[in-house]
């Protein structure tokens, strides 16, 4: 009987322990500085932060600030096909 219930608690807490968040699920994407860095690098990386940006989900947060972000300007390249 003692070993039924040391063997049932050890079991409740590996349950327990292994319901705890860690910080390997926080799934923090690129921050605002890297977001600004890839968009003013090049034109495919400012249409893919304008599309990222269109495809959000979630329309309660609030607008994003662009002010980080320089587009980028070249008199030889041909024009981006969007």
């Amino acid at each position: 009987m003692t070993k039924t219930l040391l063997r049932a608690g050890c079991v409740g807490f590996a349950l327990l322990a292994g319901a705890c968040g860690s910080s390997h699920n926080n799934g923090t994407g690129p921050t605002q500085q890297q977001e600004d860095a890839a968009a003013s690098g090049s034109v495919m990386g400012l249409i893919g932060f304008a599309r990222g940006e269109i495809a959000r989900t979630d329309d309660t947060s609030e607008p994003r600030p662009v002010a980080g972000i320089s587009p980028p300007v070249s008199d030889a390249d041909e024009p981006a096909v969007i």
